[in-house]
């Protein structure tokens, strides 16, 4: 009798053990989910919103845009986006946005701008996957809140 009752109801996402009630989620997408887009996609009922793409070595240096972009107050739960290419960086910006009350944190290995992928991150780190694995084992061990990756399907030079 209990499964008939449930019949119709979408079952919950779970990642890793986040629970999250609702199908919708507000992917990272950079200039789109500012803290704003963040705030109307819950209300409208997003049961996960992302933010905006956080520059590690940006957000350690104090940059109070990158603070913004990794605000989530009042967004429970939310995710934090990372992007960057130095582990011990990634690693610390990580631990300070599950310390301010990020649930989960999004490694950005999809961005192709050639100012990050430029500077040997995002969608560059598709080229260098000995690099990316240290990189992301260095922010798995960091925190204990489920870590993600945004990707590609790969590198291409010439497209």
């Amino acid at each position: 009798m209990r499964y008939a009752q449930n019949i119709g109801a979408p079952p919950a996402i779970m990642i890793g053990s986040i629970r999250l009630e609702g199908r919708a989620l507000l992917a990272p997408m950079s200039g789109i989910s500012d803290l704003a887009m963040r705030r109307i996609a819950r209300r409208f009922g997003a049961a996960l919103v992302f933010s905006e793409m956080v520059a590690a070595e940006t957000f350690l240096q104090g940059d109070t845009e990158a603070a913004v972009r990794a605000e989530g107050e009042g967004l429970a739960p939310h995710a934090v986006q990372v992007v960057g290419c130095e582990a011990r960086a990634l690693a610390e910006t990580a631990r300070r946005v599950v310390d301010a009350g990020a649930v989960l944190v999004d490694i950005n290995m999809g961005c192709p701008a050639r100012r990050v992928s430029g500077a040997l991150a995002g969608a560059a780190l598709m080229r260098d996957l000995d690099n990316a694995e240290r990189l992301i084992a260095t922010v798995v061990e960091a925190v204990s809140v489920p870590v993600t990756v945004k990707m590609r399907l790969g590198w291409e030079e010439h497209p």
